[in-house]
């Protein structure tokens, strides 16, 4: 299991969601925190370069209900 490593906050979303960069081994990404209306909390992990800008909008961790802490354990057991 590859440790994630907090790189650092970014700005709150159009949307509203707090987010920040987390690189795993050489690959970053941005786990995105949101009160989505109608779904509730969610928190997803997305694939970005090292500026944390997104590059797939496919999420690989987290999920409905996770808080960052629960997303980035999720990609530390996967991928």
């Amino acid at each position: 299991m590859t440790t994630v490593k907090i790189i650092r906050e970014l700005p709150v979303s159009e949307t509203g969601a707090s987010q920040c960069l987390v690189q795993k081994g050489t690959d970053y990404f941005v786990v995105s925190s949101i009160h989505a209306p109608f779904s509730g909390f969610e928190t997803l992990v997305f694939p970005a370069d090292s500026k944390g800008n997104i590059t797939d909008w496919g999420e690989v961790a987290g999920g409905r209900g996770a808080d960052r802490a629960d997303a980035i354990a999720d990609l530390e057991e996967t991928r």
